[in-house]
């Protein structure tokens, strides 16, 4: 079995799902050394992984410091200028978390590095041993391809021949033109650690990775074409429900209601003004409507009365209740609430929550409000658009069928494998 070192990002929507992966590498026999938020070092020995944390002084949800404060560039920045001021602080924490992987390395000795695409280091680390490396896509596919728009840029794909020239063009004017400062400072960094410079970061990042292996399924996704033969989809992580979990003392009234919804505003762009507090408005007169937020963590005045809120609720233990998810968007929270057939109204506009929306209003499993800050009208009207019109719940079902047909855990496991194999073989090392 492999001696692994895995480091994803350092927030709930990248920790989250990669939880279950990580114990059932761990049930299979392997050794999981990972590095990550002390916010998370019970949730992740709990699965049975050995855990390592990042530097205090750089770990903002350790140290309770929203992300929009501790990157305070982030906050006034949309879009693709956002994406590209998230990308530079990922190429800096390669410098900051260097000693932290360095002395890890030397004393785990590994055989295989698994990483995400916020979490640039194991795969640097892996490419700078020339070990095996995996890259866990909890976001979207970062992928140029001449059947899509670019990562970021919230367009709908298409195929014919005139979108195959738009793709064509904005894909290079993103990848070479508007984030070729982003490539630069990327290469500076790859310089320093003798690695290949890119010619253009979208084009080149996942190029230089083994495998890169996508928590969702092809249902929820663009065709493509052109998809890079080391990307293959694994269905996203399904955690089981906490049996030891406290439930609140209105749990109960998720049995009664006849419909219940969910609000999810998410983790970093939180503001329970965005989603949560327009859901409640728009829903307060629905006495057959059981509205639960989650997280919330302050008080609501005026709380209606077909509410309940949460600070946490583990989603395992919750979406089986839920017929509809109102969320801004996270590509974990999403895909799990497919996983359970649970159509959705989304609103998002930050990180990549434009590119979620857009795989939602192309799957047809909901409603893309296409904005973050949704009035309660427009809400409560799309709300009653999914619940009259059956097509976005049939194809929530459709989607998941598609899921269950996924092993996410067996997949990774015969990754490592296969990688680890071809390792061998091209080194000549005896097993």
């Amino acid at each position: 079995m492999a001696k692994i070192i895995l480091s994803v990002g350092g927030v709930e929507g990248h920790t989250f799902p990669v939880l279950p992966i990580a114990k059932g590498l761990v049930q299979l026999g392997h050794q999981v050394h990972w590095i990550g938020s002390g916010s998370f070092r019970e949730a992740i020995e709990k699965t049975g992984s050995i855990f390592y944390p990042i530097p205090e002084e750089f770990d903002p949800h350790y140290l309770g410091i929203p992300i929009y404060e501790f990157r305070p560039a982030l906050a006034k920045k949309k879009g693709m200028d956002q994406i590209k001021e998230y990308l530079m602080w990922f190429f800096d924490e390669v410098g900051e978390f260097f000693d932290t992987f360095n002395q890890l390395i030397k004393e785990v000795q590994p055989d295989i590095f698994i990483g995400d695409p916020v979490n640039f280091s194991p795969l640097f680390f892996g490419e700078i041993l020339g070990k095996p490396t995996i890259n866990l896509h909890v976001v979207p596919p970062l992928i140029l391809s001449q059947d899509t728009a670019p990562f970021g840029s919230g367009l709908l794909p298409g195929k014919s021949p005139l979108m195959r020239v738009r793709n064509r063009i904005l894909n290079y004017l993103v990848d070479r033109v508007l984030f070729k400062d982003l490539t630069a400072y990327g290469n500076q960094v790859r310089k320093r650690l003798n690695l290949p410079t890119y010619q253009g970061f979208f084009g080149d990042f996942n190029k230089f990775v083994d495998r890169v292996l996508i928590l969702s399924v092809p249902g929820f996704d663009y065709e493509r074409s052109d998809m890079p033969d080391n990307h293959h989809f694994i269905g996203p992580s399904i955690p089981k429900s906490d049996h030891h979990w406290e439930k609140p003392d209105w749990w109960g009234d998720l049995e009664k209601a006849k419909k219940v919804i969910l609000v999810n505003q998410g983790t970093i762009a939180n503001s329970i003004q965005d989603l949560i507090i327009p859901t409640l408005i728009a829903l307060k007169d629905e006495p057959d409507t059981l509205v639960v937020a989650v997280p919330v963590k302050e008080e609501i005045p005026n709380l209606p009365a077909n509410a309940r809120v949460a600070p946490f609720i583990p989603f395992a233990n919750l979406l089986p209740h839920v017929d509809l998810l109102v969320t801004n968007g996270g590509y974990g929270g999403t895909n799990m609430a497919l996983g359970f057939g649970i159509p959705m109204v989304i609103g998002g506009a930050t990180e990549d929550k434009m590119e979620v929306a857009q795989r939602v209003t192309v799957s047809g499993t909901g409603i893309d409000m296409k904005t973050m800050k949704p009035t309660p009208q427009k809400l409560k009207a799309a709300i009653q658009e999914v619940f009259t019109n059956p097509k976005y719940k049939q194809n929530a079902l459709r989607l998941k069928k598609e899921i269950e047909s996924y092993d996410s855990v067996a997949l990774v496991d015969q990754a490592i494998k296969e990688l680890l194999e071809k390792y061998n073989k091209k080194n000549k090392v005896l097993v």
